[in-house]
């Protein structure tokens, strides 16, 4: 395991101080310390990366599987109570990410259980893509990394 000594998550994991639900070869599933709903399952590589971008193709394989694996075991175990699912992955502080490691929130949700995201819709509508840039982006995504 590649960790950061100054990361929280990667302490976390060093000390064995979360409360593991399942360990996989490059992913932990913990239950989150502070649940948005009860059942929030927070996914994180073992592996010290500070964002999506950072992850390598195995580990990103593995938590989609993971988090396929947690969103059906929550539907199953709670049963009605679990209405749909969020799946949140903040990648950077401009996007509200609070650790600076990889994770990927599988959030259990019901209709009315207050918890909401809020859009201002007064920001649109937004202008269109550059074509040059949408171009540009579609080569990235085509070649890869």
């Amino acid at each position: 395991m590649t960790a950061d000594h100054s990361c929280d998550f990667c302490a976390h994991l060093a000390a064995d101080s979360f409360d593991v639900v399942v360990r996989g070869d490059l992913v932990v599933a913990v239950l989150d310390s502070h649940p948005i709903n009860p059942g929030h399952v927070l996914l994180l590589p073992i592996r010290h990366a500070p964002d999506l971008a950072a992850l390598d193709d195995d580990e990103v394989v593995e938590l989609a599987l993971v988090a396929q694996r947690a969103d059906r075991a929550l539907r199953q175990v709670l049963g009605a109570a679990v209405e749909g699912t969020n799946l949140v992955m903040s990648n950077g502080a401009a996007a509200d990410q609070g650790v600076p490691h990889a994770h990927l929130h599988v959030i259990p949700r019901a209709s009315g259980d207050g918890y909401e995201f809020h859009e201002d819709m007064s920001r649109y509508p937004v202008a269109p893509l550059d074509p040059a840039d949408r171009a540009a982006i579609a080569a990235h995504m085509r070649g890869g990394r």
